[in-house]
């Protein structure tokens, strides 16, 4: 996410799921945080934003300058708030859906292999 011309990795990590469990009840209360109806939708949705970016930096270099939230508040206006909650709802569904390291390459082996065993098995 592009923010004041700064680019900020959003990360979904247990931690992170950790963090929002206790204090919502689950990431699937999204749609309830954001609500407009939800009286601490703006408070909500900067710290959220904090703790993705903050998740991000850490997961790069654990001894990352970590954002404070009136940081991030200062980044985030009415004017881009839909667009830093898309990202927020990418972030997750990235990160439940896993990162795809190796799933790629494991079908591509698996299928080489068979591939060489059904050949030595026709030689």
């Amino acid at each position: 996410m592009t923010l004041k011309g700064k680019d900020y990795r959003l990360l979904f990590t247990l931690n992170a799921l950790d963090e929002i469990q206790t204090k919502f009840g689950g990431y699937d209360k999204l749609n309830e945080i954001f609500n407009q109806s939800n009286p601490d939708w703006v408070k909500d949705t900067k710290w959220l934003l904090t703790l993705l970016i903050n998740e991000g930096l850490l997961e790069e270099d654990e001894n990352a300058e970590i954002m404070e939230e009136q940081r991030v508040g200062r980044l985030i206006h009415v004017g881009n708030l839909a667009e830093v909650q898309r990202a927020i709802y990418a972030s997750f569904a990235a990160g439940t859906a896993g990162d795809g390291e190796g799933s790629g390459d494991t079908e591509t082996e698996g299928s080489k292999e068979a591939g060489e065993m059904k050949a030595v098995q026709e030689s």
